[in-house]
Order: structure tokens, then sequence, then C-alpha cells
């Protein structure tokens, strides 16, 4: 089998990357051309690979490069593989334009001794997150290019931005493309015939007046009519006699990323299937998993540029728009609003480290608490600086920031190394006895019921936290527009 293929995946690239996995250790790289840039030398490319005996696969998108490279065993020579094949990646294209090309590049070591259908899922993962890695280091490199660039009219937000305001997130059916649709009493002889004309096309829909009832694919048909009797057996009889009776069916509402998961669960048979897109039942187009995989890398992408760099967790857009959609679902939430006081006298006594150490500590208490409860739907987020916002539907606030604030001063007294202050400074410059960073909370409860904005939450909150702050030691206030209950820990 040749090391350059054509589908992303099939099983005969399957068994080669996993038998190499079983060898040793293999990364998967991803490269990754600019969109006003040529595509990727194929002829050069498919030379280069062939000579080199430590890649096993490869594939090509118009922008996108995805290799299978077995790693040596030695640390050191391990560690050179990766900057000595991206060099001469860039060789090859700026050998092929003339110039130097922006490149992004993005590796990951996939797992050992991944077997069966598991195994094709981590391979699938890991192309996912390789190819998100070079996305986004293809958009730090071409980062000065843009900004020495003169500035552009705005265009409108919400009519190219799949991420605009009131859009919870990029929609399968925005990734669907026209795909030809048959009638069940279709003979199988005319399918095979239509594909043989359609040398690009590897699915036909089978549908009863626009409602999907199965798929016939390139691959499936081609097996079967070369099957010992295949071509009597088959040739004559109708399409949905052979067809997948149960494809993966997403509606054109559905976000690409709950369908990239669904694609990855089916079975090994079905894995590589085109997604029938429908919109209220009606077949619209179809969707490759090429396509899914594609965007759902620069989905990953985009997520990694909205979340805070030292804790990880997704900031101002993603709150916003995770409140806006609680709002719309008319459904009743709390909101959580954490911030650590004396945060800036521990940061001056203790250094920038020690704090960024005490944020991420903070982070993991929250989260750690909000894990341990069951059959809650919740949310974290890293509003900035010492700030963070937790978004749940128990009925409980009270009991949740009890645990909040145990939480955090049972670990927190290694921050102080050998010993724990009794006093702090205050951001006015008085000496306050207290020993060390205090926790506050500030709780809004809504019922489900009017509306209520982000901007509204924010204002309430900010009322709620100085009643809160008011009290010594780590606190909590649950505001209910009216009525507050106020706890305190000395």
């Amino acid at each position: 089998m040749s090391k350059w293929v054509k589908s992303l995946l099939n099983p005969a690239c399957i068994r080669t990357i996993v038998g190499g996995s079983r060898e040793g250790n293999v990364g998967m790289l991803a490269g990754r051309l600019g969109p006003d840039r040529t595509t990727w030398p194929k002829k050069k490319l498919k030379q280069w690979m062939e000579v080199r005996s430590q890649i096993l696969w490869g594939w090509q998108g118009e922008h996108m490069l995805l290799l299978a490279v077995r790693l040596p065993e030695d640390e050191r020579r391990r560690q050179a593989v990766r900057p000595e094949l991206e060099a001469q990646l860039r060789s090859i294209v700026a050998e092929n334009t003339g110039a130097e090309a922006a490149i992004g590049f993005g590796f990951i070591l996939l797992p050992p001794r991944a077997y069966g259908h598991s195994g094709e899922q981590l391979l699938m993962e890991g192309m996912l997150e390789a190819g998100a890695q070079a996305i986004k280091a293809l958009e730090e490199a071409i980062a000065p290019e843009l900004s020495a660039k003169p500035a552009k009219a705005a265009a409108d937000p919400k009519s190219t931005d799949p991420w605009s305001e009131g859009d919870q997130g990029l929609t399968v059916g925005r990734l669907a493309a026209a795909m030809p649709a048959m009638p069940p009493e279709t003979p199988v002889s005319a399918a095979a015939e239509w594909f043989e004309e359609q040398p690009d096309s590897h699915s036909i829909v089978v549908a009863i007046a626009e409602q999907p009832r199965g798929l016939i694919t390139r691959d499936r048909l081609n097996r079967m009519l070369a099957s010992k009797f295949g071509m009597p057996l088959y040739w004559n009889r109708t399409i949905d006699k052979i067809m997948e009776n149960a494809p993966l069916v997403a509606e054109a509402d559905m976000h690409v990323e709950a369908v990239a998961r669904l694609a990855m669960d089916r079975s090994d048979s079905q894995l590589y299937d085109t997604v029938i897109v429908t919109e209220q039942g009606r077949y619209v187009g179809g969707v490759t998993v090429k396509a899914l995989l594609e965007s759902f890398a620069s989905l990953q992408a985009e997520a990694a540029r909205r979340v805070n760099p030292l804790t990880g967790l997704p900031g101002g857009d993603s709150i916003r728009r995770e409140i806006e959609s609680r709002v719309k679902m008319r459904k009743p939430f709390s909101v959580y609003y954490a911030d650590l006081d004396y945060f800036k006298w521990f940061n001056d006594s203790y250094g920038y480290s020690a704090g960024d150490d005490m944020i991420r500590y903070t982070a993991s208490v929250l989260d750690g608490v909000l894990n341990e409860e069951e059959g809650s739907n919740h949310f974290l987020g890293h509003i900035g600086g010492d700030d963070f916002i937790s978004i749940s539907d128990r009925s409980d606030p009270e009991a949740r920031c009890r645990a909040f604030i145990e939480r955090f001063h049972a670990g927190v007294d290694p921050m102080y190394g050998t010993a724990r202050p009794t006093m702090v400074i205050d951001r006015h410059g008085g000496a306050v006895q207290q020993p060390g960073v205090s926790l506050s909370i500030a709780v809004i409860r809504w019922d489900g019921s009017g509306t209520i904005s982000h901007e509204e939450l924010s204002r309430l909150a900010a009322a709620c936290k100085k009643r809160a702050k008011e009290l010594p030691g780590s606190a909590y206030a649950v505001s209910e527009a009216i009525a507050a209950s106020f706890e305190e820990r000395a």
C-alpha cells in the first residue's frame, strides 16, 4: 500500500498506523497553510515521503497536511525528528512557490498499542488535536503580517462570524453539500454506473419524498459487487436491498462538535460514512467525515483562543453565551461570582509566580467541588485576574458556597510557605487582622421567569459581592432580587 492516500482514513491506513504504534512510538504531524497561500505540492510531497522510512502514512487536503511518523527510541533523536521534518516541509513549499510561506505545525504523540475501534477513535482524535495545534500556530505566525496591513472596513459580524452574538456555534447545516438522492426502487446497476461517471462522489442518499431512508457508499457497493457471485447476486436488485439502513442523520441546526462526536462513536463499518443533513426531517445535503474533522479542528483552535491561558477555563464571550443560552431555556439557575480578598497583598508579598499558583489553586478548588456533584449541569469560567464565575441548575447555593470555602481553606496553607500570616494589607495600605487570602462569593439566583441579561446579572452580583466583602474572612451572599442571606467564616 502506498503511504500517500486519498481518503482521510480507511482500514488499510488504520492497520498501518496502529501497527506502527505497536512497534514503537508514533506521532501525528499536522501542517497548515494559510488560505491565501498555494496548496501543498502533492507530487513533490509524495516523492519526499516515499524515501523516508519513518513516515508511515500521509494525507493532504487543500491547506492541511497530516503525516503519521514512526519515532526513534532514543530520546535525543526523537526530539530532533519534528524540527527536521518541519524544516524539510518548509523547504518543499518554498521551492514550489519561490518564496517562504507561513506554515503552522502541530504535533502529538499517539497512544501506543491501540487496538480495534478504540484505536480508530484515538487516531481521529489525534488528527483533530494536531490539526488544531497547526491552525493555532499558523494564526500566531501570520499575526504580525495582519497587524502590518491596512485595516479593512468591518464586515457584518452576524453574517461572517460563526461565533457571533446570538449564535451558539458552527452548525452542521453550514457544512452541508449537495449529494445525489435516489428512490429505493433504483436498480443497483444504476447506482454503480452513477459512481463510475462521478469519480469524486462517494455516497448516494436513498430517499422517499425527501425523507432519507438509507445510504449507499461507493466503497461498500464496490466490495459487494467484487465479491464472489456479487455481480449476478446484486446487479439487478434495487438499492433498498443493499443500503445502510441506519445512517447517521443530523438536523441542520446541530452543532459541528456534537455531530463529530456522534460520527466518531459509530461502528467500524460506518465510521467514515457521509453524515446526512436534514431540515425538519427533509433531506438537504451531506457532510463528509473529512469536512467534519477539519471544521472540528478549527473549532478547537477557536476554543483554545477563548480560554484563559493560566487556568484553561473559558472567558468573556463564552461566559456571555453560556448565560444567554440558559436564559433562553427559561429554566432556573444560579450564578456564582467568586474572587479572592487581599490577592494584591499576596501577589506583592510572595511574588507573581506564587500569585499564579494561587489563581490556579482557586480554579482547581472550584472545579473539584463542581465535579463531585452528581446530576448537576454546571459551567465554570475565569472572568480574569482573581475573578471566577460558575453557573449551575442546583437549588442549594448555600451548600455549594460552604463547600467552596471549606475546600479553599483546607489546602491553601502551603501557599504561604513555613508560616501562615496573621495580618494582611488592604488596597489602601492599611493593616487588617486576617490570616491571609480569603474567598468572597456572590450568588444570584434566577427562577426562570421574566427576562434577565448578562449585564443585569453582573450589576446584581456587584451589589451582592459588596455585602459579602463587608463580612470578615471568607463569606458568601445569596440574592434573589430582594431577599438575601449571609454566612461568614472566621
